[in-house]
């Protein structure tokens, strides 16, 4: 039989690997995703980007965090169940234009 060539394992340690220095040029600040959940109009805002940039993944995103609290006073004041709405932004789930439209709707205008 012939036996298989195998390659021998380079052995390998994190003492080889130079240092490399890293600048922080970014004028970002610190925030706290909670605060920006608090201000609707920065919300419709990020909506409103998702939906011109035809990112429907993030703007479910956007949505459903911004209902982890409020899902029940939502499903009260759109007549849906809470259920519906859990569903609809469950990774199985595939909610209309109507569904979200009364969401959207509630969430930023009325809340």
């Amino acid at each position: 039989m012939n036996k298989k060539k195998t390659l021998k394992k380079r052995e390998f340690t994190l003492d080889e690997l130079q240092p490399i220095k890293i600048l922080d040029e970014s004028k970002l600040r610190d925030s706290k995703a909670s605060e920006f959940f608090k201000n609707k109009n920065e919300v419709a805002k990020a909506l409103l980007e998702c939906l011109i940039d035809n990112d429907t993944e993030s703007f479910m995103e956007i949505l459903d965090a911004y209902l982890s609290v409020n899902r029940t006073k939502i499903a009260e004041r759109t007549n849906l169940t809470r259920a519906t709405i859990t569903q609809a932004f469950s990774k199985k789930g595939n909610p209309t234009l109507k569904t979200i439209a009364k969401i959207v709707h509630e969430a930023i205008q009325n809340h």
